[in-house]
């Protein structure tokens, strides 16, 4: 073991480090701090284990020190295989925080607040570094080190890759998909992006194209470098987009002959990039306080779940939470407010056609058409900054910093990048023109000068959805169309309808380029198919057909979860689909249930459940639809099993006409649940159902003999139980303290059904081999003497038909009185 000696300064040690982390070779640092816990950077012990520094399967372990601003037990460890461009980031220890005072404050997000307690952006230094960034002598080690030691929130990403339930690092699971610490990548990528392009006339071209060597200076190529990366340095055209983007902005200014850094312009785009993709880590996501409910379609005590509109919220009612936003002056607040909450503006929904022009435009029209003069209205410089943060944000998409920018010069085809850079210019036409005109103007014009050229602009009920596809599937865009045209009527018809809704009020794309039913009845809500495109570029095993079938698939669902009416024209729903799209590779052919599961009045996600058998697995009740499940099979003597549908077009009369009204009167105890928990439900010996739950899920423990638990999602909850009025858990009850421990209360039941006893003769004539599909998917046994029970529309309709065992039926339902 060797030292540093005492007094070496952070500076000196990232330089001398720099090598090593790059290399992926290991290395240890502790700070030590001054009075009241600041780090002090001049008086730095760094210990490193010199013997060590070759070991190639080892870890690295680094601490940045971060004046004014950092955590306690700040280190991250990073398998060596995962290092390669990345740099060193932070996990946070958790022991110093004081999460009971957040919560008892009532704070939207208890972790942030807590986390982020006595934090300030260090000013001085935010400074300089917006000062200092085009300097020739100013390396990007230094750059980074400034970095770490100036915006708290930073630090936050060291969350990443924690367990909801126990707080603690799970350096070996994936976490949403990826790699813990991945998001702290693309946002070191997004500052490093910065950084090359206002440095593009000394040695950013270099890095911005092929990244840093082991000793962090920008290279002039790299080895293996793809023949798309040489294209893209050498593309004349592709830099002068940037800088008069980056002009436009002010973020560079014209002095005589010479281009210059605006240094206040530049510290608010640095702010912008330390916050945009916090939410990202999902411990920190905030919920809705009752003082701001209902807010953009979420309730009272509901999670956030979509990373931007956390943010949002943040920035909207809580920027205190925000050091870097708080610290700033009024004037340059207000600038990075407006483009992360005031736009609210996704481009690449825009540009791949991703988003219904509803969900992607209409913040962006409302902010730049505001006439309320309590408002600030939206500048060109206003937009110009927003595509110069959302280009940045995208050049860092590549966990690998180091590397440079892969994603725009190795992975993102040149035209399609160009596309979106001209995209701006469709923006600003939203001062005169809808949100609608737009889209459908920018889509005529993606397929005119498609390349290469895809034939003459189709018109008819399917020209629009057939615009949007090649869009969405870019360089699969031929393989895409051709696919369309073999689909079934069915499925064109589905892809057609549900491609044109618009999300918004009184708007419709014109006739003669959507189906005439859409126009005739504007209805929605419409859907946002979040990671379409990529589901439609990452074929994988599959077919460009099979993928257009279960895109089809997944509208189809989704509109049964949401049914069309006229007063949700103008809202829209989002469907996650990254679960078969980033979160690994899968293939149709994939042995496993897919369920499309309902986690919000605005929300529904996708689910895998590789290889889970639907006789035993227990979908929701309610607000969940399957898409694929394995093979089952059928009844007795060869007799199939009766679908929901089947079952529901079979009784809905009779019910209708002999069933009777009943309540459900007993209470039931109920927790959150935990994120991943399983719980299985038993009556009476018999083990009916299992069930994995995700977050915003309730535990239920049913007042029965048995005792059963199951899960319900909170929409199907708040639905079924009283929420906002708990009861006591009864003191004699013998299990009341172990309720009150598990963490249940106490919920009266407001469930109506209509329902009727089956009969031999009944079952014989609806489901002779006792078995029928429930809305879950999952087959459900019916006896002699159970209750048929069915969910009512308020229009009469049968939604829904399930079974109730005999014995919990009486239990718990009473009929309701004439």
């Amino acid at each position: 073991m060797q030292e540093i000696p005492e007094g070496t300064t952070a500076d000196c040690f990232l330089a001398a480090l720099a090598p090593f982390l790059a290399a992926g070779q290991v290395a240890k640092a502790s700070t030590r701090r001054g009075a009241g816990g600041a780090v002090n950077r001049d008086d730095t012990e760094i210990r490193i284990c010199l013997t060590a520094l070759h070991a190639m399967g080892a870890c690295v372990s680094s601490v940045l020190p971060c004046k004014s601003s950092s955590l306690m037990g700040e280190v991250e460890t990073v398998q060596s295989e995962k290092m390669a461009g990345r740099v060193p980031g932070v996990t946070v220890s958790l022991e110093a925080v004081k999460m009971d005072i957040a919560e008892e404050a009532g704070s939207p997000s208890p972790l942030l607040e807590a986390v982020m307690a006595g934090r300030i952006l260090d000013m001085e230094r935010a400074q300089a570094i917006a000062r200092d960034i085009a300097k020739p002598d100013y390396t990007i080690g230094k750059y980074f080190q400034d970095l770490m030691a100036t915006f708290p929130e930073l630090h936050l990403f060291g969350l990443e890759g924690m367990s909801v339930d126990t707080l603690e690092f799970k350096r070996d699971v994936l976490y949403g998909g990826r790699v813990a610490g991945d998001e702290f990548q693309r946002t070191i990528g997004a500052f490093f992006a910065i950084y090359w392009l206002l440095r593009s006339s000394i040695d950013g071209k270099h890095g911005f194209c092929h990244g840093v060597d082991d000793s962090w200076r920008p290279l002039p190529s790299r080895e293996g470098e793809s023949d798309k990366c040489r294209v893209f340095y050498g593309d004349e055209t592709i830099w002068k987009y940037f800088q008069d983007l980056m002009l436009d902005a002010g973020v560079l200014v014209q002095k005589g002959s010479k281009l210059e850094v605006d240094s206040e312009t530049t510290l608010a785009l640095l702010v912008l990039t330390a916050l945009h993709d916090v939410m990202k880590v999902s411990l920190l996501l905030p919920v809705v306080q009752k003082a701001d409910a209902p807010y953009r379609g979420y309730g009272e005590s509901e999670v956030i779940a979509d990373h931007d509109l956390a943010i949002f919220y943040l920035i909207e009612r809580y920027p205190q939470l925000l050091p870097s936003l708080s610290s700033l002056k009024p004037e340059l607040q207000s600038s990075v407010q407006m483009v992360l909450s005031g736009l609210a503006f996704n481009n690449g929904w825009f540009v791949q056609a991703e988003a219904p022009p509803g969900a992607v435009l209409r913040g962006i029209k409302a902010a730049i058409t505001s006439q309320n003069k309590s408002d600030r209205q939206v500048s060109k410089r206003d937009l110009s900054l927003y595509f110069v943060h959302w280009l940045t944000d995208l050049a860092g998409a590549e966990p690998s910093p180091l590397f440079g920018c892969l994603k725009l010069t190795s992975q993102l085809p040149l035209p399609v990048l160009k596309s979106f850079m001209e995209s701006v210019k469709y923006i600003q036409q939203l001062a005169d023109r809808t949100e609608t005109e737009v889209m459908e103007s920018y889509l005529k014009d993606r397929w005119k000068n498609a390349q290469p050229p895809v034939g003459p602009l189709p018109s008819g009920p399917e020209a629009l959805v057939k615009t949007r596809l090649l869009c969405m599937a870019q360089g699969m865009a031929t393989q895409v169309l051709e696919a369309f045209d073999k689909l079934s009527d069915a499925d064109k018809e589905v892809l057609s309808v549900e491609m044109s809704r618009t999300g918004t009020e009184n708007q419709s794309f014109s006739e003669g380029f959507v189906p005439s039913s859409v126009r005739a009845r504007l209805a929605g809500p419409a859907f946002l198919v979040y990671y379409g495109p990529a589901f439609l570029q990452r074929m994988h095993n599959d077919s460009p057909l099979r993928r257009l079938e279960i895109l089809a698939e997944i509208y189809r669902r989704a509109r049964k979860l949401w049914p069309a009416t006229n007063d949700q024209a103008g809202s829209f729903v989002t469907l996650r689909i990254d679960a078969i799209t980033i979160q690994g590779k899968w293939s149709s052919s994939d042995p496993e249930l897919l369920l499309l599961r309902m986690c919000s009045n605005k929300q529904a996600v996708i689910e895998r459940k590789p290889e889970a058998d639907p006789k035993t697995t227990n979908v929701q009740e309610e607000n969940t639809e399957i898409l694929f499940a394995p093979e089952m099979q059928n009844g007795p003597a060869g007799v199939d099993i009766c679908s929901q549908e089947e079952m529901i077009r079979r009784v809905s009369s009779e019910i209708l006409n002999s069933g009777r009204w009943y309540r459900k009167v007993a209470f039931a105890f109920l927790r959150r649940a935990q994120a991943g928990e399983i719980i299985t439900t038993v009556v009476d010996g018999k083990e009916e159902t299992v069930n994995t739950a995700v977050d915003g899920d309730y535990v239920v423990q049913a007042n029965t003999r048995w005792k059963e638990n199951y899960i319900l999602s909170y929409a199907t909850t708040s639905a079924a139980y009283d929420l906002a009025t708990p009861l006591e858990i009864p003191h004699g009850r013998e299990d009341a303290h172990q309720l009150r421990k598990d963490g249940y209360r106490c919920y009266r039941s407001r469930t109506r059904i209509r329902a009727l006893r089956a009969t031999e003769e009944f079952l014989q004539r609806h489901c002779p081999s006792k078995k029928f599909m429930a809305k879950w998917g999952s087959p459900c046994s019916v006896e002699v003497d159970d209750i048929i029970a069915a969910q009512v529309s308020a229009d009469s309709e049968v939604t829904e038909i399930y079974r109730i065992e005999k014995t919990v039926f009486r239990e718990t339902f009473i009929p309701e009185q004439k």
